[in-house]
């Protein structure tokens, strides 16, 4: 299948990015088509083929995005809480964001997008059109149900989903709390982590959940 991982964190700079690059490797060693679209803040970061880095720097001119890094637990050099975010940051992150997605649903059509959590990816692949399975791991929460600024793409997004994956209790009391349990497309999954040895459970179930939620929104076989 043709697959694309979008998500907030970086990929080789945080337990979840990792996570993913294990997961985005392992698909693609079993003949996937995987690509990556992630945010990262680091301009001189390793780049790599098959994945597209979103840069956000205060300093760097080459970046698209003028400030730090997003992330969802409070603040560190070089990052800012989406929830400290200005108004005009968030409207310039999600426009160059959609830009971004847009270019990479054109380049390569995905059978289906995966989000690495549920937040503004998400949302941007409802109004793509495209499928989507999205992540949940818990901590957008803590954000997104106290800023109605995110509430808003958190709520959609979640409806609309095809699935959404919980990866804690955390995050499934999140979606209850959220939209409900959708009528079964909210799924507990494992943990998406980084060890080689947990993450084999992680990553060998997606490829069925895929097929089964293309085939639920196209009624045909992906090709």
């Amino acid at each position: 299948m043709r697959i694309l991982f979008a998500g907030h964190a970086p990929l080789d700079d945080s337990p979840t990015g990792r996570a993913w690059r294990t997961c985005l490797e392992k698909l693609r060693a079993a003949g996937h088509d995987v690509r990556a679209l992630v945010v990262d803040g680091d301009p001189n970061g390793l780049e790599r083929t098959h994945v597209h880095r979103v840069i956000c720097h205060a300093e760097s001119r080459n970046a698209p995005l003028h400030f730090p890094l997003p992330t969802f637990n409070g603040e560190s050099s070089g990052c800012v809480n989406f929830a400290k975010l200005t108004d005009r940051q968030l409207s310039d992150y999600r426009d160059v964001l959609r830009i971004e997605f847009d270019r990479e649903i054109d380049l390569h059509d995905p059978h289906i997008v995966h989000t690495q959590q549920l937040w503004l990816f998400a949302h941007l692949a409802l109004e793509a059109g495209v499928p989507y399975t999205a992540s949940a791991h818990g901590d957008e929460f803590k954000i997104g149900l106290s800023d109605v600024r995110y509430r808003r793409f958190m709520i959609e997004a979640a409806e609309n989903a095809g699935r959404i994956l919980t990866h804690s209790d955390a995050a499934h009391s999140g979606v209850s709390e959220l939209v409900g349990e959708l009528e079964g497309r909210v799924r507990r999954f494992p943990q998406a982590v980084a060890d080689e040895t947990t993450n084999v459970a992680w990553h060998a179930q997606l490829p069925d959940l895929y097929r089964e939620t293309f085939v639920e929104r196209f009624g045909r076989e992906p090709r």
